[in-house]
């Protein structure tokens, strides 16, 4: 009986300190017959939880009578600390790219920064990683904007947390020839595609538009191997890639860019939309300029990747 308590107690100051990490210095707080109403708890439970963080310098409240409680002062690092107690489960792409790699460094470092244990996972395909998150088997996802928007145009219960900015997650796509396609030429030819990847597909259904090509699917960190070994004559793919390993004996052409292929080069952080505490954490507490100046350092070799 008494595990139970302490185990519906710890609940209580969970969901109490993840609703105050969206909150600021001034914000009214919930009475506490507001929060045993939504919690579905006992009101002395409430009180002992609130009077626990509080204790812990959690926050600090002042009351101006019947207008309710605000908040004077909080903490965001302690509140972070009884919100996310547990380690986050994040996903990203397989680190194949400098990129990638100072991006999956960058995220490590301000996770240890506000200590919060963080695990990530390498999951290929932005399909994949997407459902991973309204699944509600990882917190959190790394994915292009365009395919954040994608999902979220589709109805999937997911909102942008962070955005990186133009070229945090790749320089650009460019449509690659094998060495023996010496022409340079799509059509009549066999092209990679990864349906997994809505940014590879999409861009490879725009790139073969109105000719006669023979689509070989593939995963897309094969295509580069495949192009090499003339399994595939064309293939869509990540510049970064391409000039990161040494893959000179492909030539390549770049794709005319737009808003959504621009698109396509921005890192976004997707979670879940009913993942209140994890939204604040990366809105309060998360800093994306520093991620990228990470990426930067690891892109140009000052610094050792740690992922």
């Amino acid at each position: 009986m008494v595990e139970k308590f302490l185990m519906k107690k710890g609940q209580v100051i969970n969901a109490i300190a993840s609703d105050f990490l969206k909150k600021s210095v001034g914000d009214k707080v919930p009475s506490i017959s507001e929060y045993q109403e939504d919690l579905e708890v006992a009101r002395g439970t409430v009180q002992n939880a609130i009077s626990y963080l509080k204790s812990e310098g959690a926050f600090k409240l002042i009351s101006k009578g019947h207008q309710g409680s605000f908040i004077s002062e909080i903490n965001y690092e302690i509140l972070q600390s009884y919100a996310l107690s547990e380690t986050v489960l994040g996903t990203m792409t397989l680190p194949y790219s400098k990129l990638y790699e100072g991006l999956a460094t960058g995220i490590y470092e301000e996770f240890r920064n506000n200590h919060i244990p963080l695990n990530l996972g390498y999951i290929r395909g932005s399909k994949e990683r997407i459902k991973a998150v309204t699944s509600k088997f990882y917190r959190f996802a790394i994915v292009s904007k365009f395919a954040a928007k994608q999902a979220i145009h589709n109805r999937e219960p997911l909102e942008v947390a962070l955005d990186f900015g133009k070229n945090s997650y790749l320089s650009e796509h460019v449509v690659v020839f094998s060495s023996e396609n010496t022409d340079k030429t799509i059509e009549s030819k066999k092209v990679a595609i990864d349906y997994n990847s809505i940014d590879q597909y999409l861009l490879t259904e725009e790139v073969v538009k109105g000719k006669n090509v023979q689509l070989v699917e593939m995963p897309g960190f094969q295509i580069l191997t495949a192009l090499r070994k003339g399994i595939v004559d064309v293939g869509v793919w990540n510049l970064d890639e391409l000039m990161d390993k040494d893959y000179s004996d492909l030539s390549y052409s770049k794709i005319k860019h737009n808003q959504w292929i621009d698109d396509m080069t921005s890192a976004v952080v997707v979670v879940h939309k009913d993942d209140d505490s994890l939204m604040a954490f990366f809105n309060q507490s998360v800093a994306a300029d520093k991620i990228i100046e990470i990426q930067e350092k690891v892109k140009n070799n000052e610094m050792i990747p740690q992922y």
